[in-house]
């Protein structure tokens, strides 16, 4: 209603302005109420171009018809002098109709406008009674939505503890088989250990037996040395008692020849 309101507004001071142009046209010389009519002009298209830029930085459509329409009339108070000159009309006769041009347009528009709003209204009772019958059958539906979303809670309630479970079966069982994994290597670990710990006891055992080995020899050696240097030494021994045994007799004559030799001369 406001809007159809201000049409009417519109209207009336559209048909006033007119009217004003003409008792001015009585009392007034025709060249300055052209003049008059020029400013009146230049001030409706000054408002139309402020209107239509609110309107575009506000991206109303309302004020931008507003500013077209002071652009329109600014355009028609413009062309009245040349128009009545070109046409040969009345001046008073071309300023009432061009009056009651405009007034019927607001006249048009605001019952167009409340024709518009009139239909919302109904619209939106009508919307209002149908959601008032409706009503009940959307509360049972609601409660089967209800009971139906109880429903699918337990169940996505259920479903998660049963996914836990299984994350928690999937995570122990994946632990336990790393431990199977790290037992298995430790296994092997010790079992290699204990063959390198075999080999070198086996290689201990060989470096100790050949050891010995060597002493014994290094020893019967050295017991075959001694045999062979007491034979020898034995074998020397007899050798000089032979010697001194065969010698022994031929000392023997020797001092015997001597002692003779001593006699015969004294």
């Amino acid at each position: 209603m406001k809007t159809v309101f201000r049409n009417l507004l519109k209207a009336i001071g559209i048909m006033a302005y007119f009217v004003i142009l003409n008792i001015a046209y009585v009392r007034m010389n025709a060249d300055r109420l052209m003049n008059d009519i020029e400013i009146f002009a230049g001030a409706f298209l000054v408002f139309g171009l402020i209107m239509l830029e609110i309107a575009y930085k506000k991206d109303c459509g309302k004020t931008a018809i507003s500013g077209i329409e002071l652009l329109v009339l600014s355009m028609h108070s413009l062309s009245i002098k040349h128009v009545i000159a070109f046409y040969e009309y009345d001046f008073r006769f071309y300023l009432l109709t061009s009056s009651y041009v405009f007034a019927i347009y607001y006249v048009l528009k605001s019952i167009i406008i409340y024709t518009k709003e009139k239909r919302k209204y109904l619209k939106n009772l009508s919307d209002i009674s149908e959601i008032v019958k409706e009503e009940p059958i959307k509360k049972e539906a609601k409660k089967r939505r209800k009971i139906k979303e109880e429903k699918i809670v337990v169940e996505n309630e259920k479903n998660r503890k049963t996914e836990k479970e299984n994350k928690v079966k999937k995570e122990t069982k994946k632990v336990n088989k790393k431990n199977k994994e790290k037992k298995e290597q430790n296994k092997e670990e010790n079992e290699q250990i204990n063959k390198e710990d075999k080999k070198e006891k086996s290689k201990e055992e060989t470096t100790k037996k050949k050891t010995t080995t060597k002493k014994t020899n290094s020893k019967s050696k050295t017991s075959k040395s001694t045999k062979k240097t007491n034979k020898e030494d034995k074998e020397k021994e007899e050798t000089i008692e032979e010697k001194n045994v065969e010698e022994k007799p031929k000392r023997t004559r020797k001092t015997t020849k001597k002692k003779k030799e001593v006699e015969k001369d004294d």
